[in-house]
């Protein structure tokens, strides 16, 4: 059963959605060109179509509109030019490079544009493997047909790009529950009593886990927040911010994880509480799959009042005795269970929202949306700022340039009788990215999947297919290759291998000839890429200043926000809860590069996990003081008491995070209160934010950290 849930999710996510549509349109044109014009015309409009599908990806029309129409144009200029100077090979050995450059620079827009640099790094190299032109005449008709070939999957991918709006919606939607659910599980294996959760670092882990739902939660935003005019888009904007919420008080539980686990270990209470978690995980992932089906969810989110079990055998375990460590374990199974059962309360709320999406309440609307999702700007005047050495962006442009000249120079030099030269540099395109990091990892995944991918085309092909079934090979090779692109790279270039060797199959012939090409080639292309990747590197810790820097004031003013001393705008906290994520989710993601780097490379690695680490608990106590302090208000319950104890620590926790050298205060002092939830949550807090204020110290010898300014938070 769980094999088949796998099976679905893929099948039934935005990302195997735009695989098909990528390669539906693909060999929809190949078709109607080979039934008009043969197997020329067939090849210009598939080129065309294959070449903007790479850049086709879920954006509002707007944006669509823009990023396909410049990857059409743009690379069909690309085309026009290395298949005009095919006739003069000296001439071709400048233009790919320079052509390399350029699309180097189109990643300067962020991740977007990484996407529509390909396209043009891909039409440009494949051309290399098309015969020159007899004439003029044929140059131009050969170009304006790839140009028409793009300017048709544009239009196709609109349409349904518009058509799909609310699906793919939906679809981002499951993918974020999908990733709380796995959070969910993890502090589950948190809790756990025994010793398998020792194994591992379990922060490091709750810590990926909390990255992943961060990317999740991000890709949401982006797709689900705009063009919202039906009443489904209010319905999924409702679900989003109660999956923030719901985000919000799964932090929170991580708090007392350990504690727990130390206090009542020989009881049944860690276990317990692992038990109940999981089932909580459960109903989300039912949830998730009944988003994905469009279907309705047979299990019932559980119940709140289940932790009154919990909290009775706890009782028993602890008895009456007053001793402060017995009065300190109540408070945080107290806590714990408060914050599972607002977790209980949110997964409720999101069942019962999506039992409405037959006829959708009206929902108020979330103000201003902008502040909340990427910005999707291309302004050619940036480029000019990135005209310098020490831009990551240019030198990353370098690089390109320079392996793709040096991997067209040993073709023509070593390979020039074969057809399909150009494959090392069609490697080099796929694996070499700016973050040296990122290109290692892609140098394993490209070569394991086209040893796999050779393999299974050899199998294939041994059964002797008939051309209807080669057709359907290439429709799926095409789609999976799209479909993992992002996320999974190493099917992609499986995927990818298998559609190449199909391809020159189908033109050429002597496919045994060409799989021990294709791997030669990507072994050379891998070990070209991964040498021209210490060609004016950026390592890594050269950029961790910046992200630190960011971090900290995020930090800052979420810690503002939650400690402030009345109540603030919701906007105003879902604001600074979003930057604080983002900001998480940055160091993180620099952090995990910064392994792949080689070790007399990497600055402060300890440092900077331990940061990360008490970074999201230092996030995840205030998400737990936060929800105190709301139902401590609603109960009218010692609101004198609690405000003058949150107005006491607001000073020194700020002061912590904005430290600079050598001010960071001390742990001494910094104590867990008993008796006093409150109190107990701000002395976890001071001590989180000591915590982060003495790394950072001892980080600054290595990396020369930004003092955050104390005004960061306005």
């Amino acid at each position: 059963m769980k094999a088949l849930a796998s099976l679905s999710r893929v099948v039934f996510s935005r990302y195997f959605t735009s695989g098909l549509i990528s390669a539906s349109g693909t060999l929809a044109l190949g078709l109607a060109g080979h039934a008009i014009g043969g197997m020329s015309m067939a090849l210009s409009l598939a080129s065309g179509a294959l070449m903007v599908s790479f850049a086709d990806n879920p954006a509002p029309v707007g944006v669509k509109l823009v990023e396909l129409l410049f990857a059409s144009c743009a690379g069909t200029l690309c085309f026009a030019a290395v298949w005009g100077a095919d006739a003069r090979p000296a001439l071709q050995l400048l233009a790919v490079p320079l052509l390399g450059f350029l699309a180097g620079l189109v990643s300067l827009w962020g991740k977007r544009a990484v996407a529509i640099a390909f396209s043009l790094l891909f039409i440009t190299i494949i051309t290399l493997g098309i015969p020159a032109p007899r004439n003029v005449a044929q140059w131009a008709s050969g170009s304006a047909l790839v140009l028409l070939g793009a300017l048709l999957y544009t239009a196709y991918a609109l349409l349904l790009g518009r058509a799909l709006r609310g699906r793919t919606k939906q679809q981002a939607l499951a993918e974020l529950v999908d990733a709380l659910s796995a959070y969910m599980r993890g502090l589950a294996a948190l809790h756990e009593g025994g010793t398998a959760h020792r194994a591992a670092d379990p922060q490091a882990e709750a810590a990926a886990l909390q990255g992943r739902v961060n990317d999740a939660l991000q890709e949401a935003r982006d797709l689900v927040l705009r063009e919202g005019q039906a009443p489904r888009d209010a319905l999924w904007t409702h679900m989003l911010l109660l999956a923030l919420d719901l985000f919000e008080a799964e932090l929170a539980a991580q708090t007392d994880a350990a504690p727990l686990r130390d206090s009542f270990d020989g009881s049944d209470i860690p276990d317990a509480l692992a038990a109940g978690m999981r089932s909580a995980a459960e109903a989300l992932d039912a949830l998730a799959l009944g988003l994905l089906h469009d279907t309705d969810v047979s299990l019932r989110p559980p119940l709140p009042q289940r932790w009154d079990a919990v909290q009775q055998s706890a009782d028993a375990w602890l008895g009456g005795a007053a001793h402060p460590r017995l009065a300190q374990a109540r408070d945080q199974i107290e806590a714990q269970l408060r914050n599972l059962r607002q977790a209980d309360r949110l997964i409720g709320r999101l069942h019962a929202a999506y039992g409405t999406r037959q006829a959708p309440p009206p929902f108020p609307e979330l103000p201003d949306a902008r502040v909340f999702v990427s910005a999707w700007h291309y302004d050619p005047r940036q480029a000019l700022s990135h005209l310098r050495l020490e831009s990551p962006v240019f030198r990353h442009a370098v690089r390109l340039a320079l392996a793709l000249g040096c991997a067209l120079l040993l073709a023509r030099l070593l390979f020039a009788h074969l057809e399909y030269d150009y494959w090392i540099a069609l490697t080099i395109a796929v694996i070499l990215r700016p973050n040296y990091g990122v290109t290692r990892q892609r140098i394993r995944d490209r070569v394991l999947g086209t040893v796999v991918g050779c393999v299974l085309v050899a199998a294939f092909l041994g059964l002797q297919p008939g051309l209807g079934w080669m057709l359907a090979a290439l429709f799926l090779a095409v789609a999976l290759a799209r479909t993992f692109v992002t996320t999974h790279y190493r099917f992609t270039a499986m995927a990818g291998s298998v559609l190449a060797l199909l391809l020159a199959h189908l033109l050429h012939g002597n496919t045994p000839f060409l799989v021990q090409q294709r791997l030669l080639d990507t072994v050379m292309g891998a070990a070209l890429a991964w040498a021209f990747s210490h060609v004016l590197p950026r390592w890594e810790y050269q950029d961790a200043p910046r992200q630190l820097g960011s971090l900290l004031q995020a930090l800052q003013a979420y810690a503002e926000v939650v400690l402030a001393d009345g109540p603030l705008p919701e906007r105003t906290f879902r604001i600074a809860r979003k930057r604080l994520f983002d900001a998480l989710a940055a160091v993180t993601g620099l952090y995990r590069r910064m392994l792949e780097e080689p070790p007399a490379r990497r600055r402060a690695p300890q440092e900077l996990a331990q940061l990360i680490t008490h970074a999201y608990l230092l996030a995840a106590h205030l998400a737990s003081l936060r929800l105190l302090r709301a139902q401590s208000a609603a109960a009218d319950t010692a609101a004198r008491e609690v405000h003058e104890a949150v107005a006491a620590s607001r000073e020194l926790v700020l002061v912590a995070l904005r430290a600079d050298a050598g001010t960071a205060p001390p742990l001494s002092g910094v104590g867990r209160a008993a008796g006093d939830p409150v109190q107990a949550r701000l002395a976890q807090i001071a001590g989180e934010a000591a915590r982060i204020g003495q790394i950072r110290e001892r980080m600054r010898r290595e990396l020369p950290l930004p003092p955050a300014h104390p005004d960061a938070a306005g």
